[in-house]
């Protein structure tokens, strides 16, 4: 009997190892390119900055759940990594409308891919710097109404006061 009990944990075990080996296989990366220079002022879809020690990348589109924007973040501590302007054309980018589709997956959590994102800047002349960035995770706000009930104040508490 703990023979059996022993033998059937074991490969219990060893079906969930290989499970979970399966599901981390299943990684796709993303790189994007931004290219602010180039895009007309008008047709800038980004907020970029800082706030504390990342930097920030939001999308001006309400498009995930709770009409979050897909915000992207990394540490400005981080260098990146540089490449060169030869290089550039071995990357693979995605479309903006692509990367807000596979951004509204992840944050759904109905993806049945993990991303891993990269945005890609142009820095110098013919110089790019890569940045592994990471999708913030989306909230819901809560709104809330405070009331407080004032009663008037009568005649009479209004003459003992004075």
């Amino acid at each position: 009997m703990m023979k059996n009990l022993l033998t059937t944990l074991i490969l219990f075990c060893v079906a969930l190892s290989a499970s979970a080996q399966k599901a981390v296989s299943n990684i796709d990366t993303i790189y994007y390119l931004l290219d602010t220079a180039n895009t007309p002022v008008k047709d800038r879809m980004w907020d970029i900055g800082v706030e504390s020690q990342y930097k920030y990348y939001a999308i001006q589109c309400p498009c995930l759940k709770f009409n979050n924007y897909p915000t992207f973040v990394f540490n400005v501590k981080d260098p990146g990594r540089k490449i060169s302007g030869d290089q550039i054309t071995a990357f693979n980018f995605v479309s903006l409308s692509s990367l807000i589709e596979r951004a509204k997956k992840t944050s759904d959590l109905t993806a049945q891919t993990l991303y891993v994102f990269y945005i890609v800047e142009k820095s110098d002349a013919n110089e790019y710097v890569s940045h592994k960035i990471r999708l913030l995770p989306t909230r819901q706000q809560v709104t809330t109404i405070d009331k407080e009930n004032i009663l008037p104040v009568t005649d009479k508490k209004r003459d003992s006061r004075h």
